[in-house]
């Protein structure tokens, strides 16, 4: 197997394994999952020696984030605990820098067709328990009172239910399908799949809608309108995009306003709880717990461990217990801090920065220049509910993209120009 070969395989794997972690677990368990995870970690540590020289700079304030999550093992309540959470970020961090030798064509094109993969078989899992299974558990969870929170899948595709997916939350099912989305319209607009581009469009839109999860059409009409702004800004003048820009900012600040006092009546509009399902209320527990630690927090696990006090049992609702803020935010400041929450934030505006250096300055399709911007304005927006940001695909592409330096040279000519060029 060429090199090349063996770095597509590698980030193939590696992207599955990120997205799709509760797959894994759900069918071998917890614990060999986390031998697939040390061998993962390891082929990325041996991958990241062997290209040490094309590895991009990982940006200061990544290295920053993974030293300090490995510091403060000295006073964490656990400190092996921490220094597993830790090392566990630092092989994230490893692959990501591995992946980022990809070019973006070649980086999108693995994106999409494991996202594609895993969507087209989260369909197929679900129509098969529906029709032929019913309700699938893990295996790592018996058949006992209040064990049909963990089910794999309900298998009620065809009963109105949400699905799971492979991934085994309705959430991160549509969180994929959102990615995919943004990959196959760029992929489409950029004359690739030409033939089966309408069927990488619908099976993303059918996950999403399928999934029914209200943060992932917020996500998803984020997104729509940075897309927007995105194409306006390659077809007018700075100052006309720059008027457009905030006008757009400010109808956006509107709206939320709004939301913000009509939430009841908005809230049973939709069929969704006043209190975003619970999150209300952990929040102010999440709030409550790192005032005990403002400045560095409890240490770093990136999963929260039930065996950490007083994490197993911190969140809980009903039988089920959560492991996470579900406010990627909160969660760092709870683990890390005030002086995390600076380190995290300083990576995301780098990732961003180097996002935007790549639409301005790449010679690559329009469309697919924009995809880790949009990609990471997604991952902001998911950030506001959930904490999985923090961990897997998340983590995974907020190193990536934090990694190198932001592109300069000579702008690249706005596509209305290229296209009258092009036919002079």
């Amino acid at each position: 197997m060429t090199a090349d070969r063996r770095l597509t395989v590698f980030a193939c794997v590696v992207i599955v394994q990120v997205a799709c972690g509760d797959m894994v677990r759900n069918l071998i368990g917890w614990a060999g999952w986390g031998v697939t995870i040390g061998l993962v970690i390891a082929w990325s540590l041996v991958e990241l020696w062997l290209r040490r020289r094309d590895v991009p700079y990982p940006g200061r304030p990544a290295l920053l984030f993974v030293a300090m999550a490995f510091v403060s093992a000295f006073w964490a309540g656990s400190w092996w605990s921490t220094l597993m959470g830790a090392a566990l970020t630092l092989g994230i961090a490893a692959a990501a820098l591995v992946i980022a030798t990809l070019s973006l064509r070649r980086l999108v094109a693995v994106l999409h067709w494991s996202l594609q993969g895993l969507l087209i078989g989260s369909l197929v899992f679900e129509i098969v328990a529906a029709l032929w299974i019913g309700p699938i558990r893990p295996v790592w969870h018996g058949d006992v009172a209040g064990s049909e929170v963990y089910w794999w899948t309900p298998a009620e595709i065809f009963t109105g239910g949400r699905i799971s997916g492979l991934t085994g939350n309705a959430n991160l099912t549509g969180m994929l399908g959102v990615m995919a989305l943004i990959i196959a319209v760029a992929r489409a607009m950029s004359q690739q799949d030409r033939r089966l581009w309408p069927l990488f469009v619908v099976v993303p839109l059918a996950s999403v809608v399928l999934s029914q999860s209200a943060t992932v059409v917020i996500i998803l009409a984020g997104c729509i309108v940075a897309a927007i702004l995105i194409l306006i800004r390659f077809r007018v003048s700075r100052e006309a995009y720059y008027r457009t820009f905030w006008s757009s900012i400010s109808a956006m600040g509107g709206a939320v306003i709004v939301g913000a006092v009509l939430w009841q009546d908005l809230a049973e509009m939709l069929g969704k709880s006043p209190d975003l399902t619970g999150r209300l209320e952990f929040w102010r527990i999440v709030l409550v717990r790192w005032l005990y630690s403002p400045i560095v927090g409890d240490g770093w696990m990136g999963y929260w461990m039930p065996w950490v006090e007083p994490y197993g049992h911190l969140l809980t609702q009903g039988h089920a217990v959560y492991l996470q803020a579900h406010n990627v935010w909160l969660d760092v400041a709870l683990q890390l801090g005030i002086v995390g929450l600076i380190i995290f934030v300083a990576m995301q505006i780098t990732s961003i920065r180097n996002a935007v250096s790549r639409i301005r300055y790449s010679e690559d399709h329009p469309a697919l220049r924009a995809v880790p911007l949009l990609l990471l304005i997604a991952l902001v927006v998911q950030g506001f509910t959930e904490s999985r940001p923090l961990t897997e695909l998340g983590a995974l592409l907020l190193f990536m993209f934090a990694a190198g330096l932001p592109q300069r040279g000579e702008r690249t000519l706005p596509i209305r120009v290229q296209k009258q060029t092009a036919e002079q």
